[in-house]
């Protein structure tokens, strides 16, 4: 039987009056890579950062790997965790953002080890040596005292991943990680993320890349004014959308 990694089950979601998220419910299988696609607007980014609670979610349940993030049931209700547990919590989840949001005053090298030994409590030289394995993977051998001012927005962006994978996630995130990035930087940052997908690691991404989503993915979720308009294998989905809105949204981004 597949295990469910990640099991959210009528999320909203709202902001001052405004509803987000109307009661969305997705599973994603260990091992599995979910894109999350759809318009601007549409919740995408809302649910990603409420799965390692960035963000909380007004309603429903959200587990990873079976154990709630962010509250605990007690007496069939539930009460949020301290700052220290959800950090705990969270340190499993690796996040990619879009604007990379490195540390500016830490070179590469120290980027990818402060988590490693300011979180997990990780001897120094063993996250060094763990930091350099890292970048290596990550084609940025060589690189360690560059500053992320020193690098360009792919390279950035390939720092990122390494630092999230430093923490040794269960489970990654990735919020657009290329909208941010010139065209002919994207296939740098993709080609990583097709590697780690071929690893076996789980991942939910937001993108607006068909192409990477079509190749990669076991599954996309279509979002729309935050609810799920449509789902399923990216090869039947972005073909032959079933839905006039996926429809409409594929004629412009295809």
């Amino acid at each position: 039987m597949t295990e469910a990694m990640v099991e959210i089950r009528g999320v909203h979601k709202s902001y001052a009056g405004v509803e987000v998220l109307k009661g969305v419910d997705l599973t994603v299988n260990r091992g599995e890579v979910t894109c999350l696609i759809g318009p601007s607007g549409s919740g995408k980014s809302t649910l990603l950062r409420c799965i390692n609670h960035l963000e909380k979610h007004d309603a429903g349940e959200l587990r990873v790997d079976g154990e709630l993030i962010g509250y605990e049931a007690r007496n069939g209700k539930l009460y949020e965790l301290n700052d220290k547990r959800i950090c705990e919590k969270r340190s499993h989840i690796g996040m990619v953002f879009q604007r990379f949001n490195l540390f500016q005053h830490l070179n590469v090298l120290e980027n990818v080890t402060v988590g490693q030994t300011q979180v997990k409590n990780v001897d120094r030289e063993i996250a060094k040596t763990r930091a350099r394995e890292l970048l290596t993977r990550v084609g940025l051998e060589g690189k360690e005292k560059h500053y992320p001012s020193q690098l360009s927005g792919g390279q950035q962006q390939r720092v990122a991943i390494a630092r999230a994978l430093a923490m040794e996630p269960k489970l990654m995130l990735f919020d657009e990680p290329t909208s941010a990035l010139d065209p002919e930087l994207v296939g740098e940052v993709l080609d990583v993320m097709k590697d780690l997908a071929k690893s076996g690691m789980t991942m939910i991404v937001v993108t607006h890349e068909m192409g990477f989503a079509r190749e990669v993915a076991d599954t996309v979720y279509f979002l729309d004014g935050g609810v799920i308009e449509e789902s399923g294998d990216p090869r039947e989905v972005l073909v032959s959308p079933s839905s006039d809105r996926l429809k409409s949204f594929l004629s412009k981004v295809l």
